[in-house]
Parts: structure tokens; C-alpha cells; sequence
């Protein structure tokens, strides 16, 4: 039995195949990441490199994005106590 991989900081999963991950790669580019295969891909979701060829356009445009550092929902996630 093969050890589970962990996601990489901040990544994001893909609802539908909940083994693939997507994190901006500090580069303009997003990291897919599913399973042992990973791939590089242009933020309109164009195959750049990598062992993965596949991914989701629509989730690599909303990963590349720029967030504002103090928007509001990211700020209440951060201060969010941890009881409900």
C-alpha cells in the first residue's frame, strides 16, 4: 500500500476529483497536482509542462486570480474562532 500524499500549502481541491489539487505556483502558473503526477499550466489552464496533461481551465483562472490581501471574507476566515 503506497503512503498517502500530503496537498501542498494552500492548495485548492478539485470538487469533482477530489485527488487533484491546484495551488499558484509563485510564477503566474498553477500546479496541478493529482496523485503522483503533477503538471504546470498557464492560468487560461494551457499545458505548460509536467507528467499531468488535464486540467480544469475554469479552477486554474480562479487560482492565478490576485486576492486582495485584507478582503473582507479572507479576514473573517483568519479571525474565525474555532467554535461555532
Amino acid at each position: 500500500m503506497s503512503e498517502a500524499r500530503q496537498p501542498p500549502v494552500g492548495a485548492i481541491r478539485h470538487p469533482l476529483f477530489p485527488n487533484s489539487y491546484y495551488v499558484e505556483d509563485g510564477d503566474g502558473a498553477v500546479l496541478v497536482t493529482t496523485g503522483t503526477r503533477s503538471g504546470r499550466f498557464a492560468p487560461d489552464g494551457r499545458y505548460l509542462d509536467g507528467t499531468l496533461f488535464e486540467a480544469d481551465p475554469e479552477l486554474c483562472v480562479w487560482v492565478s486570480s490576485p486576492r486582495p490581501s485584507a478582503h473582507h471574507r479572507i479576514s473573517r476566515v483568519i479571525d474565525m474562532p474555532s467554535e461555532r
